[in-house]
């Protein structure tokens, strides 16, 4: 089973509580005044519980979600109500092509897979389910800031328990490596470490057009130390 089926769940959420409301707000803003009023529904490429969703839907888009794990929705619906979401893979989305007006990607949720063309499938896939001139928002890591401020080891104490995470680059497949443990439980997450001209690359040859690139969601400019990589663009 890969990693990314087996860690979205209950563990993942108490490690990442402080990822809420009032963050996916400030973002939903920021997005909104990036991108403007949006021509038909805009689609949250994995989702999560919705808390991104259910922003854009109070900001007055008609959003939907998308997500692999059935325990994030599940909780989501349990928080937030019935939304209109998809249990989904992001290399083969369940949606007709050119069939929305609009794309968010929060929180890093890319370079999941093993293998690079899996990977620039994802890419595809948003690109063939965005109408032509749709624009997107893309919210990724920043390869350079990562490597410069990777903490190995460090432990938690949570209502789980006492969590144990440590952190590695691996030089061969460049990818940034997150091993939990939790008591006798150990999960991992991987990420592949793209830079800013490898996205454009991949972007460009599915006609998804970068606009400008961002650091943070305060709309600075993206540079090497910058906490993220933001990119708000168009599909051609």
């Amino acid at each position: 089973m890969a990693w990314y089926q087996e860690w979205f769940g209950e563990e993942y959420l108490e490690i990442y509580s402080h990822r809420d409301e009032n963050e996916a707000k400030l973002q939903v803003l920021f997005f909104a005044q990036q991108i403007g009023p949006v021509n038909g529904e805009v689609l949250d490429l994995a989702c999560g519980m919705g808390r991104h969703m259910k922003e854009l839907q109070t900001a007055g888009y008609h959003a939907v979600g998308c997500d692999l794990s059935y325990t994030l929705l599940r909780t989501g619906i349990a928080e937030y109500g019935l939304m209109p979401a998809a249990r989904a893979d992001m290399r083969s989305l369940p949606f007709r092509s050119g069939s929305f007006g609009a794309l968010v990607n929060f929180f890093t949720s890319f370079g999941y897979f093993s293998t690079e063309e899996e990977n620039a499938e994802v890419v595809r896939e948003m690109s063939r389910v965005l109408e032509p001139g749709a624009p997107f928002l893309f919210d990724y890591l920043n390869v350079h800031r990562e490597l410069q401020k990777l903490v190995q080891r460090e432990k938690r104490e949570t209502p789980m328990g006492e969590v144990l995470i440590e952190r590695w680059f691996d030089v061969n497949d460049r990818s940034f490596n997150k091993r939990i443990t939790i008591g006798q439980r150990r999960y991992l997450e991987r990420v592949r470490g793209y830079d800013l001209a490898e996205i454009s690359m991949m972007f460009s040859s599915c006609d998804l057009t970068i606009r400008n690139a961002f650091g943070d969601f305060d709309g600075n400019s993206f540079h090497d130390a910058s906490p993220r990589l933001i990119l708000v663009g168009s599909k051609r």
